[in-house]
């Protein structure tokens, strides 16, 4: 609530609360001493952080938007005063948050490239900050002039501390300075390092430190003439710093220090505004406009208030967890709509609280300062083009942002790669910056460096299934599946209803071979969220590696209803054709997301489709660019490897075979063909080689054994050759009737 100031000219009577002393502490002043420790309780004995920070982004941040609406839309006055702002900018912004995070039939209608740009939420980050700086601000003003003191000199002091106070808390937090980072430079700004950071906090500490000294010289300077210190204001000021403070440096989590300063926040704005709607109702009667009623003095009246913002924030609440964050993107078109909604009561909220609540106008004077003494009052409007003008400045920024991250868009992924290891290198101790090492080394093979440090990470949030799940993942491409099939189960008994948990819980025991209880988490992500492709596909997959390609087909079936358009659900209807027999049928889908999404394993997908059709030169295209695009993809090797045998192309078979056993190594299949091409092609050293190899890798191979004997006893090698073809018979290889005479004949 940013006041501007006035110069008093009459003596005022003194009246030091706002209420009282109990309403003044509890609701403004004090309110931190009891939501530290309730939130502290909160998260140690029944709510995890995740849980907590939902609530408050619900319930708080979102929820405390509605009474400023209230004000706006519901004071009649101040809706005539306002009208054309009050109807241009909801459009207006609401426009712009499309546009940053568009739903997918608007994307494709209007051919937007990206699915989510993070400028704007850089913007109301900063804008979210201001806004709760100039709240503090707006009540230490209040105070102030509740005992006539309207001292220019102080009230601009007064600005400096809360700046200060804010910005102290702003670049001392590793965890905020986290969160700034990571926007702007997802917004394509440019990167600072540490020592920069370092440079920022003498700059910002020194500078508090200097409006320390003045604000204290202005106290003495108050004292000299003989008044006394609003010592209200000077508490709320303390206690605002401290807490600012506490939520961002000594707190131990990020999402349960933003939780405890959304709720403050809140607290403090639906207590002034019910107060000031009220006073505001006596004093205009049936003038005050249609939302007059809910400001009676009556407590029904004051628990449909409440209600009112509860159920307000209720939307935000049921509408996903925070691992799909206000301001993210979402994979469902209908989320991302929701997400633009909260996008834009959050710009709206800031916006209209910059000019609603200044305690210079009149009527906020006659209603909430409550000074019998003669103001001068200010009823001062921004001229028109003036207020465009900053609009215009605004919506360049913002624009300006759009076009910095769509160039960072097209930027490789090194230099990606070099903006997380920045941000890492920026705030290390920052649990965050420790999942993105984790992912980093895990993407450059370092396996225990990344678990060491996704341990650290967890070690610091150990009541978080956010912390669960990461390590987990983490386990899981380090190869420890127990562990992490154990941390996702308690990953999913904090937070039941996460679906994601239930699908890499599947995932894990899929691999584990408990098939029973893969297949239930998965049912139960589906049944978490139905409107999602994910879990669906992740249940397809499994049936289809089950054999069961009929289930597979009908899940397939299913998704093609409503995701008709989707690469993965063509991919996975295609590959579950081809598991029941109807390979013709599976070519037109697994073209189509081939097409559509030219990677490995879709190409792989749809020349094993090509060759077990029948097309087998047709086949050998998609297989080779299957293999460019991963060369270490062993499927796509055998295949092609088989295509080129099948059009007896031996020297093109034996060198997809080659790379195909170096990509896997234990796949028998490969020595096996790998020794027929090289047989074939006349390298008959090189085939009793690999056969030799394979048969390392497995002695029980009894078409190792086979092949192995035979090429020895057609090379002469008789004794031994018959060894190994009689080893293949014991291993229950059925021998053709003249290998059986043959032996016979050498036995006699």
């Amino acid at each position: 609530m940013p006041p501007d100031t006035a110069t008093a000219v009459g003596p005022p009577q003194r009246r030091v609360w706002i209420v009282s002393p109990w309403w003044d502490l509890a609701y403004v002043v004090l309110t931190p001493l009891a939501i530290v420790p309730l939130v502290l309780i909160l998260s140690h004995e029944w709510l995890t952080p995740e849980q907590i920070a939902l609530a408050a982004i619900s319930f708080a941040s979102l929820g405390h938007h509605l009474p400023g609406f209230m004000r706006a839309y519901g004071d009649r006055e101040l809706f005539a005063r306002y009208r054309w702002r009050f109807l241009l900018a909801p459009p207006l912004v609401f426009a712009v948050a499309l546009l940053f995070t568009p739903p997918r039939l608007l994307a494709e209608r209007l051919g937007i490239p990206w699915q989510h740009l993070h400028g704007l939420e850089l913007v109301l980050l900063v804008w979210g900050t201001w806004h709760g700086l100039m709240q503090i601000f707006g009540f230490m003003r209040i105070y102030d002039l509740r005992q006539g003191r309207n001292d220019p000199r102080t009230a601009r002091l007064d600005f400096w501390l809360c700046l200060a106070l804010f910005a102290v808390g702003v670049v001392f937090s590793d965890m905020r300075c986290f969160g700034v980072a990571q926007a702007m430079w997802q917004a394509g700004l440019p990167r600072f390092d540490r020592t920069m950071l370092v440079g920022l906090r003498w700059v910002v500490g020194c500078g508090a430190v200097m409006v320390l000294l003045a604000y204290l010289a202005d106290l003495v300077r108050i004292r000299q003439r003989g008044e006394r210190l609003d010592g209200i204001k000077l508490l709320l000021a303390g206690t605002t710093g401290w807490f600012y403070w506490y939520t961002g440096r000594l707190s131990t989590n990020l999402l349960i220090g933003l939780a405890m300063f959304e709720i403050y926040h809140a607290v403090q704005y639906n207590a002034i505004v019910w107060l000031y709607n009220r006073q505001r109702l006596q004093r205009m009667g049936d003038r005050f406009g249609p939302l007059g009623f809910l400001f009676r003095r009556k407590w029904t009246m004051l628990g449909l208030y409440l209600a009112a913002i509860g159920a307000y924030g209720l939307i935000r609440f049921f509408s996903g967890g925070v691992d799909g964050p206000v301001y993210w993107g979402s994979s469902g078109s209908a989320y991302q709509w929701l997400m633009a909604i909260f996008v834009t009561s959050s710009a709206l909220h800031f916006y209209f609280d910059g000019f609603i609540w200044k305690v210079s106008d009149r009527s906020t004077q006659q209603d909430l300062v409550e000074v019998t003494g003669k103001m001068v009052r200010r009823d001062r409007l921004v001229p028109g083009l003036l207020h465009a003008a900053k609009w215009l400045v605004l919506l360049a920024m913002v624009v300006g942002l759009l076009l910095t991250e769509q160039h960072g868009m097209s930027q490789d992924k090194t230099r990606q790669t070099q903006r997380l290891k920045a941000l890492i290198a920026l705030v290390p101790e920052v649990p965050e910056c420790q999942v993105l090492a984790s992912q980093l080394a895990l993407e450059h093979g370092d396996t225990q460096g990344a678990v060491e440090t996704a341990r650290q990470a967890f070690a610091l949030r150990p009541h978080s299934h956010q912390a669960h799940a990461n390590l987990a993942l983490t386990l899981v491409a380090a190869g420890q599946l127990e562990e992490a099939r154990d941390l996702l189960r308690q990953a999913v008994g904090l937070a039941p209803g996460q679906w994601s948990y239930h699908a890499d819980l599947g995932v894990v025991c899929q691999d584990l071979g408990q098939f029973a209880e893969a297949e239930a988490e998965y049912r139960k992500a589906i049944k978490l969220r139905p409107d999602l492709e994910q879990p669906r596909l992740l249940l397809a997959d499994f049936y289809l590696r089950q054999g069961r390609g009929e289930a597979s087909l009908a899940e397939a079936d299913f998704l093609g209803q409503h995701f008709p358009n989707s690469w993965q659900n063509q991919l996975a209807r295609g590959a579950a054709l081809v598991s029941v027999g109807r390979f013709e049928e599976a070519l037109g889908p697994l073209q189509r997301a081939a097409a559509e999404h030219p990677e490995a394993e879709t190409l792989f997908q749809y020349g094993l489709a090509l060759m077990q059709s029948g097309h087998v030169r047709h086949a050998i295209v998609p297989l080779l660019h299957a293999t460019r695009k991963n060369p270490e993809h062993a499927d796509a090797l055998f295949q092609l490897g088989h295509a080129f045998y099948t059009l007896q192309k031996w020297p093109a078979a034996i060198d997809a075979w080659q790379r195909c056993r170096h990509a896997r190594p234990e796949r028998i299949e490969t020595y096996i063909n790998l020794g027929a091409a090289q047989t074939q092609a006349g390298r008959l050293r090189e085939a009793l080689q690999t056969y030799r190899q394979g048969l390392v890798q497995q002695a029980d191979s009894a078409n190792l054994n086979y092949n192995l004997g035979i090429l020895l006893w057609q090379s002469g090698q008789v004794a031994q050759g018959q060894a190994h073809v009689r080893r293949a018979a014991e291993l229950g290889l059925e021998l053709s009737p003249d290998v059986k005479t043959a032996l016979r004949a050498t036995d006699r």
